[in-house]
């Protein structure tokens, strides 16, 4: 093609047609330039479609991972409105009311000691997710969910701190008599917890700040609940 063209300026050059030359060699650098520039939109066509693809696998892995979340927040929620549940229960029979079961502790963990336990597979697995997402529904929300995860956390730490603090002197205080609990115990095992007013008093304690924890979990579970659902939108669009 370009041996074509050549000739072509040969010829009309050894003619001495200046003025058709001219325009030929005008008309062949608007074709260069026309070249180039689809050249360029071509190229940039194919990295907007790496970038779109890349921003699909990137929004398959957060839904995962989100699903992921849900699940496990489901099961600390299930988890702490349980203890709650056993805390009102020794508070109740302190005050000698009655409860709805007595019979079998519903909680298998020492209750004078635990440590809240948290993890976010899309927080953790997607560190610069924020960054690199274009979708604004979806960069909004992930915004909402890290700020909703810094929550979660300050209220695990200052529930942990509660438990170091009140917890484990409860647990030394009462070492031997635990040692003798039985397997499955039941409430009646716990009649030293029952009729200790401060022990009692650190119970009302630890549910106060677990329920600033499971506000914040579920105020959390929301915005997961959310972000799953522009997630799968987006995929649906997409793909």
């Amino acid at each position: 093609m370009i041996k074509f063209f050549r000739k072509i300026r040969y010829k009309l050059m050894s003619e001495n047609k200046t003025g058709r030359y001219f325009k030929y060699a005008i008309g062949e650098i608007i074709l260069v330039v026309i070249g180039i520039l689809i050249a360029l939109q071509i190229n940039n066509w194919n990295e907007a479609r790496k970038v779109k693809l890349q921003e699909i696998k990137l929004a398959e892995q957060l839904l995962t991972d989100a699903i992921a979340d849900s699940v496990f927040f489901e099961s600390r929620i299930s988890f702490q409105k349980i203890r709650d549940t056993l805390f009102n229960n020794f508070i109740s029979l302190s005050n000698n009311e009655s409860v709805d079961s007595i019979s079998v502790l519903k909680v298998n963990d020492d209750p004078f000691f635990f440590r809240l336990a948290f993890q976010s597979n899309l927080i953790n697995n997607n560190p610069t997710a924020y960054d690199l997402i274009s979708n604004e529904p979806i960069k909004n929300k992930l915004r909402d969910y890290i700020k909703r995860h810094d929550y979660v956390v300050n209220s695990i730490e200052l529930n942990n701190r509660i438990c170091e603090q009140y917890g484990v002197p409860l647990q030394i205080k009462y070492d031997e008599l635990i040692r003798k609990l039985p397997a499955a115990p039941i409430y009646n095992d716990y009649l030293f917890v029952i009729k200790d007013k401060e022990t009692i008093a650190k119970f009302n304690v630890f549910k106060s700040y677990g329920l600033v924890y499971l506000i914040q979990c579920q105020v959390f579970l929301k915005v997961n609940y959310e972000l799953i659902q522009l997630l799968e939108q987006y995929l649906k669009e997409n793909q």
